[in-house]
């Protein structure tokens, strides 16, 4: 009897999420998108007014600025709407704990981890950059 050995290539997978053990938070995990290029183009269009009215704000008077911290907040949070998958090990005032239900009632430390997670995931490395 002949052993078939086949040169078929393993197919390639991919999560669309990246788990994530906080370091903020123990016992809470998070699961963020991994973008596609559907979700940039859309989440693009989204930040993109609040962007640049910061860059211009940024420089101005005191009020400017306020209005500028404002909207850096407004983008980490619509950061956070569209990347946060899910959440595990976190409940806040006896409920599981959402995406919603972090930004308006949850620990800020874990929001901004959170937060920053997602904007990793969003930037293309420069090691990527090279390669591509």
């Amino acid at each position: 009897m002949t052993k078939s050995m086949s040169h078929l290539p393993e197919a390639n997978t991919y999560a669309s999420v990246v788990w994530h053990d906080s370091t903020v938070c123990e016992g809470v995990r998070y699961a963020v998108r991994r973008i596609s290029l559907a979700q940039r183009i859309e989440l693009t269009r989204r930040v993109r007014e609040l962007t640049l009215r910061n860059e211009y704000l940024r420089g101005g008077t005191t009020p400017d600025q306020l209005e500028s911290a404002l909207g850096e907040l407004l983008a980490r949070r619509l950061y956070v709407e569209w990347g946060l998958a899910a959440i595990e090990g976190l409940t806040i005032d006896g409920n599981a704990a959402s995406s919603e239900s972090l930004i308006e009632k949850g620990p800020e430390e874990l929001t901004e981890e959170i937060a920053n997670s997602i904007l990793s995931e969003l930037t293309i490395s420069e090691q990527e950059t090279k390669n591509s």
